[in-house]
């Protein structure tokens, strides 16, 4: 009896235990079976009992030969007196075959328990080549109309090429100009540099000698004026002479009396020759030359301080000539740059077009987003053209399939995502979550249809929000295609009430196509 009931106590011990013993319902699953190269899928497993304790997940998870490409914090919940612990990942594989994903063990009440061994088959895009028409790749370019055409690179090169030209003779003109060499000269110097060249004259007529005689007196007349700086040029034989006398006796000059009288035989035959039509001999005219010669050296010479008088006179003859220069080469410098900039600029105008003047002038940032030149991009496998302030750039983030344009003051973003998506996707939940998790709140949503010029049907989404990250309120405009189980989203955020950029807005969206 004592051995039947020792049996009998733990009978009921066991049975209190195993009914102690909490139950674990451990799954896993994906959203897909059957994925393309690189393509990222869904794995899930769920652990669910009425009380878990002593719940242990492997600190590092082993899904070999898949790549996990995220991985998502625990999420519990409770229903119908059950509490369930679900991690989620996402895995991807590169390399195309049917691979399994081994079973993962989880720990739970010191008990191990596994997941499922799951098929997942990996494959490449099918390639036909044989039946499908074949199409050059896809440059990476804006729009038709903003590629240069081979004329206009001729028509630039004959634009550079004469402006270099034009540049090049100013300068050969600048180099080789000839000076005056009268215009640098002393009054002496350049009176008897004349007298040496009229010698040289021949003279068989009346009117030869009239000639001679009237630059005989003009060159005597002007080196009198700028030198001894009496008024010559006007006075007559007698007046010359009365003047000439008078600087004498006043000691300014100090020549002899036949000197003085020689010049006046001198500009006596000369009133002879232009008045009375006296025609002299040769070598009157030549001695007359000579007699003129003598009475300027003499009259130099006699000047006080003459030496140090033609000092002065050739260091402001230096300096007149240094400020030729300069100007000439500030002639020079401000021809070449006209030149050159109006070069540049035809070449820009040829290449680019005519600048918009209108944007320069505009100092709104976002007024100036309208005024500026756009550009026309193709995107997506799906030929997607859209106008755009610039062209939209590829996410750093490369799980994210996204393509974004943030103007400089953050107040309008452009942004065009891809996805892959499956029959139970719910665009504005997905919204609503997106924007959750992008810290925006109060969101405002509305829905309808949208069709663009061509037909194609899509889903319009728009509303506005306000934005913790910036502190701003905003409006937002969505524009959904789903093609082939493939989500295309272009999605307008601009600063509210925002006149400008609500046309912004207006225009990108309006120019959205499909090209086919």
């Amino acid at each position: 009896m004592v051995r039947l009931f020792q049996i009998l106590i733990i009978v009921f011990s066991i049975q209190i235990n195993f009914s102690q013993e909490e139950k674990l319902e451990l799954s896993s699953s994906v959203d897909s079976t059957s994925i393309k190269v690189g393509q990222q899928f869904n794995y899930i497993i769920k652990a669910e009992s009425k009380k878990i304790v002593e719940l242990v997940f492997p600190e590092k998870f082993n899904f070999s030969p898949f790549e996990i490409a995220e991985e998502f914090p625990v999420d519990t919940s409770f229903f119908k007196g059950k509490k369930t612990l679900i991690k989620k990942f996402k895995l991807t594989n590169f390399e195309e075959g049917l691979y399994s994903i081994q079973p993962q063990q989880i720990l739970f009440q010191n008990k191990a328990y596994s997941t499922d061994s799951i098929a997942i088959e990996v494959r490449t895009i099918k390639v036909d080549t044989v039946s499908k028409k074949f199409f050059d790749i896809k440059e990476i370019i804006l729009n038709k109309e903003q590629r240069t055409p081979l004329s206009k690179y001729l028509f630039s090169i004959l634009i550079l090429l004469a402006g270099s030209l034009i540049v090049f003779l100013l300068y050969k003109k600048f180099k080789n100009h000839i000076y005056n060499k009268n215009d640098f000269k002393t009054p002496f110097e350049n009176a008897i540099d004349e007298l040496v060249s009229l010698e040289k004259e021949t003279l068989d007529s009346q009117n030869d000698f009239k000639l001679f005689y009237s630059k005989l007196t003009q060159i005597a007349k002007e080196y009198l004026e700028n030198d001894i700086k009496i008024s010559a040029s006007e006075s007559t034989t007698t007046q010359l002479i009365d003047k000439i006398i008078l600087l004498n006796n006043s000691k300014k000059i100090n020549i002899s009396n036949e000197i003085i009288e020689s010049f006046k035989s001198v500009l006596n035959n000369a009133d002879l020759v232009k008045f009375a039509k006296f025609s002299p001999e040769d070598e009157v005219a030549s001695d007359d030359n000579k007699v003129l010669k003598s009475f300027i050296v003499n009259t130099k010479k006699s000047i006080p301080n003459n030496i140090e008088q033609e000092k002065e006179q050739k260091r402001l003859i230096e300096l007149r000539f240094n400020d030729m220069i300069k100007r000439r080469k500030i002639k020079y410098s401000l021809f070449s740059g006209l030149i050159i900039v109006v070069t540049l600029s035809s070449l820009i105008i040829v290449l680019f077009g005519p600048p918009n003047f209108d944007s320069f002038l505009t100092f709104n940032s976002d007024k100036k987003i309208l005024k500026q030149k756009w550009v026309s991009s193709v995107y997506t496998g799906l030929n997607l053209s859209l106008d755009t302030p610039d062209a939209l750039l590829r996410s750093q983030d490369s799980t994210v399939n996204k393509l974004s344009f943030v103007s400089k003051n953050e107040n309008l973003e452009i942004n065009l995502i891809t996805k892959i998506i499956d029959e139970n996707s719910d665009p504005v939940n997905e919204l609503l979550d997106e924007f959750k998790q992008r810290n925006f709140v109060n969101v405002i949503t509305k829905k309808e249809e949208y069709k663009t010029n061509e037909g194609d049907q899509g889903i319009k989404i728009f509303g506005s929000f306000d934005d913790n990250n910036l502190n701003k309120k905003r409006d937002y405009e969505s524009i959904l295609f789903v093609v082939n189980k493939l989500s295309i989203k272009l999605e307008v955020i601009f600063e509210r009430k925002n006149e400008d950029l609500k046309t912004v807005s207006h225009r990108v969206i309006s120019s959205l196509k499909f090209i086919k």
